[in-house]
């Protein structure tokens, strides 16, 4: 239904890694087009995850929702920040615009049909939290709130990001 909402949150959680690789490219061959257009396309991806939270707000129904299992998934936040750091690392040696754009796609495709995200570290700055969570009925999902739960008790009710995923009603 609205898989392309967690598509779109989980690839903009990548933004920052357009700014290493920036940085890169400036250090490489100065300061060109293609640095200004990773800078751009890098703050335009780190404003889309707070316009879908908003949207989600806004015109989601809120559901009763009773879990028996929370999982914290904050553990997965080192991988996106190795992410970030890897262009500098390695010192990406060229940019090649039909590369990143093929390897993107794929990547949204994969994205596109994978069940759930395990963490977002832009929202994380913005206090957001991510569990996986199990229902009374023993479906999986990926809760994503702004409080820091302990109890399974504590979620109450929810709002539907996609089919596998919600976002905590406060």
């Amino acid at each position: 239904m609205r898989n392309w909402m967690k598509t779109l949150l989980f690839v903009s959680a990548f933004s920052p890694t357009l700014l290493a690789l920036a940085f890169v490219r400036y250090n490489i061959h100065g300061f060109d087009t293609a640095v200004v257009q990773l800078i751009v396309i890098s703050i335009l991806g780190t404003a889309i995850p707070l316009l879908i939270l908003a949207m989600v707000e806004k015109s989601t129904e809120v559901l009763k929702f009773e879990a028996k299992k929370i999982e914290s998934t904050d553990i997965f936040l080192l991988a996106f920040v190795a992410s970030y750091t890897a262009p500098i690392i390695m010192r990406a040696v060229e940019l090649n615009f039909t590369i990143i754009s093929a390897i993107t796609f794929i990547l949204f495709i994969v994205f596109w049909v994978m069940t759930s995200i395990p963490s977002h570290p832009i929202l994380y700055l913005f206090k957001y939290r991510f569990y996986k969570i199990e229902s009374e009925s023993g479906v999986v999902y990926t809760l994503l709130t702004t409080r820091e739960l302990k109890s399974p008790k504590q979620i109450q009710s929810v709002k539907s990001i996609s089919h596998s995923m919600l976002m905590e009603k406060l």
